[in-house]
């Protein structure tokens, strides 16, 4: 599915912003996938749709969306937001339902931008759903081209003119874990298994 507003990203004003791209054919362009990026600015659910949409000939991600302003019916419709209510499971349940009907759903683990060199422990949610489903799981670098920024007008001018290398990897075989009871030990071992490699891909480490 791609939504309609989306469609019309596709414009110089956001080709720019994306400093570069590689990997962006690991995106499948039918089926379901659970893509996991880490997270460097305000500007990355937009960018990285952006740059799905040109990938896979018009595919959006549903994106788990934290701002209130984002969790109404129409937004969910127009923009595919997930959500991020405060029982965590219904947010957990509606991205396991989109992966079910063969949608793509973006997270990003840490919940929290992050400018570190090193990604520490995450949220479990995208390994819940790794297990439950059993889709493809694409984990995906991002990697900032400026200094991040130091207040909070920083932040937000990071939606508009911030700009990112976006690196995709490879499908991630998660199947040994699929068999197990689920657990905290097996959340974070499939945490360690999704987060070690985003790192990689953004050049950092991860040490939860």
């Amino acid at each position: 599915m791609a939504f309609p507003i989306a469609r019309h990203l596709s414009v110089p004003f956001f080709r720019w912003r994306v400093a570069s791209a590689e990997g962006l054919g690991n995106i499948p362009r039918t089926g379901p996938a659970l893509l996991v990026a880490n997270h460097v600015g305000q500007q990355d659910p937009l960018l990285l749709t952006y740059a799905i949409l040109r990938a896979t000939g018009g595919r959006a991600p549903h994106t788990i969306a934290k701002w209130k302003i984002f969790h109404s019916q129409f937004t969910q419709d127009w923009l595919g937001t997930i959500p991020l209510y405060p029982d965590r499971k219904q947010t957990v349940a509606r991205s396991e339902a989109l992966l079910r009907s063969d949608e793509l759903v973006l997270v990003y683990p840490e919940a929290r931008i992050n400018p570190l060199p090193t990604i520490g422990k995450v949220k479990t949610g995208a390994a819940r759903l790794a297990v439950a489903t059993r889709v493809p799981v694409i984990p995906i670098g991002l990697t900032r081209t400026n200094t991040p920024p130091q207040s909070e007008l920083g932040h937000t001018l990071d939606m508009f003119l911030g700009r990112v290398r976006i690196r995709v990897g490879q499908p991630l075989d998660l199947s040994r874990w699929y068999d197990r009871p689920v657990d905290k030990v097996l959340l974070d071992e499939v945490s360690a298994a999704i987060m070690t490699p985003v790192a990689a891909l953004a050049g950092k480490t991860y040490s939860p």
